[in-house]
């Protein structure tokens, strides 16, 4: 045993000694063989072991010291089946409905080596969070869109899980987190066209040729283990809608990508099941009439996908992120016949908050880059992070992707790319659902305008709304030739009480360059 115990903590010390988590070709340790080995390592080689065996090792920085005291260090020693006399008479992780299999019945790290992991984080972790570096602050207006917030008459929640232009009518739709789903005339002032009720919150809407359309809806938005989520078709018959499901028993999905990934000319669908413990990213193939899942990843997060020929042989891979433990960028490289080979392209450590992302090429060179924004703050260190923000990884035309541009922007949760300046090259928009109410100017929504030599300037709205913003898209609304933006309101207030405001569920930002 004491040969065993040796050989691993040498191969411990040579893993952890010579390169990066990230670049390491062994795979790690499972905590089943450390919690067997007796390792005489320090708390910083102790962190790369034990969190490296699940994830990519955070470094103490990243949070504050009262944050990774009180909530994220125990929360990891119970996972590992670690518990002190100071848990006893707290909630245990199943009484409060987390699923059997997440939190270990067996104890997985010895009390001594926890101890030395703990005092590695608190002694290095700062007091208080670390301020963002140095950024440009944003101008106040964003040149050529002029800003609107349309109210309506109706007392209804303004809780927007989901707003899209539709491409050929550019009316609006709207999902409501109240079961709801609305479309808007756009060329009537947004005047009510239909209203079609939902079993659960819309997040997702494909339209087809025929007028007819399937809507993603995801279950419950707070974290849940429900399987409520479902894709459905919806199409209309003498003046109303007939629904049919199409996959059901949804692990709280936020997105549907359709491609035909195995070329038999039927569309096929992966579904991101964002889940809360469990989760997974499943492929639907078409497979003589039927639908064949695939899981991808069998872990929560996925949090979007987009079907690209990633590798430039002639048929379509799949390019998606990961949110929660696995955060990164992974692509699933199409071998036939329904076989896919992972391949990491970005990893980031769990904090880091993946929120959304696009796949464009940013710089003009002819390879589509990474573009990223990080921000998600609702788990256990609901703080400011000087790291969320939005980045752009270029593509070197080999398929590895190096940061090029970071702007920081606390809670950065969604975004879109598109030329919105017509001049011929792309820029940003970001929202933030976890912005600094303290920052000024007010940082919720910034339009970064591309100069053309990489730079962005940033600007954001004239008007101060006080809104929260969950969900943004962007679409030919008044059927101009040009780029809208639509930002969906989240107002925290209908929620937990009964609505009293006229119902604004979207601004509005029309852009005046045609």
């Amino acid at each position: 045993m004491k040969v065993l115990s040796f050989f691993f903590a040498f191969f411990l010390v040579f893993i952890v000694g010579c390169n990066p988590i990230s670049e390491r070709k062994q795979p790690p340790l499972s905590l089943e063989q450390l919690a067997s080995s007796d390792l005489n390592l320090n708390g910083e080689r102790l962190a790369e072991a034990y969190c490296g065996s699940c994830h990519l090792k955070p470094e103490p920085e990243i949070l504050d010291r009262i944050t990774w005291e009180t909530k994220v260090l125990p929360d990891m020693r119970k996972r590992m089946g670690l518990y002190l006399e100071e848990d006893f008479g707290t909630e245990l992780p199943e009484d409060s409905g987390v699923p059997p299999g997440i939190y270990s019945k067996v104890q997985l790290i010895k009390r001594e080596d926890w101890a030395k992991i703990q005092e590695y984080y608190l002694g290095s972790a700062p007091e208080k969070p670390l301020p963002q570096v140095e950024k440009v602050t944003p101008k106040v207006g964003i040149p050529g869109f002029k800003e609107d917030q349309p109210a309506f008459s109706k007392i209804f929640p303004s809780l927007t899980t989901m707003v899209r232009i539709h491409p050929e009518t550019g009316d609006l739709w709207v999902g409501n987190r109240f079961r709801s789903l609305f479309i808007l005339d756009s060329k009537n002032g947004f005047k009510l066209k239909d209203s079609i009720p939902t079993d659960v919150a819309p997040v997702e809407i494909l339209w087809n040729k025929d007028q007819s359309f399937e809507l993603l809806t995801m279950g419950l938005m707070d974290p849940s283990k429900d399987t409520l989520g479902a894709l459905s078709g919806f199409s209309s018959q003498n003046k109303s809608w007939s629904k049919e499901i199409l996959l059901d028993k949804l692990i709280r999905p936020v997105h549907v990508e359709t491609a035909d990934w195995n070329a038999d000319g039927v569309l096929d669908r992966v579904v991101s099941h964002f889940g809360d413990h469990f989760g997974k990213l499943s492929l639907y193939l078409s497979e003589n009439g039927q639908e064949k899942e695939i899981i991808l990843k069998p872990v929560p997060g996925a949090r979007r996908t987009i079907g690209v020929d990633f590798d430039e042989d002639g048929d379509l891979d799949i390019l998606s992120q990961i949110a929660q433990a696995q955060e990164g960028v992974y692509v699933w490289i199409n071998q036939g016949e329904g076989k896919f080979v992972e391949k990491s392209l970005l990893r980031f450590q769990p904090s880091f908050g993946s929120s959304d992302f696009r796949f464009e090429d940013v710089n003009g060179d002819g390879h589509r880059d990474i573009i990223l924004v990080n921000g998600n703050n609702a788990d256990l260190s609901q703080i400011l992070k000087n790291y969320h923000g939005v980045r752009i990884f270029l593509n070197d035309g080999d398929g590895e992707f190096e940061q090029e541009w970071f702007y920081p922007l606390f809670g950065a949760s969604g975004l879109e790319v598109d030329d919105f300046d017509l001049d011929g090259d792309l820029d940003l928009f970001v929202l933030s659902f976890f912005p600094d109410p303290k920052q000024a100017p007010r940082q919720d929504l910034i339009y970064f305008r591309q100069s053309g030599n990489g730079d962005f300037e940033p600007f954001v709205l004239k008007k101060n709304i006080e809104s929260h913003w969950l969900t943004m898209t962007k679409g030919d609304s008044d059927r101009d030739g040009d780029i809208d933006l639509v930002v969906g309101t989240f107002e925290f207030n209908d929620l937990y009480g009964k609505p009293s405001k006229p119902w604004k569920p979207f601004i509005i930002l029309w852009n005046e360059l045609k």
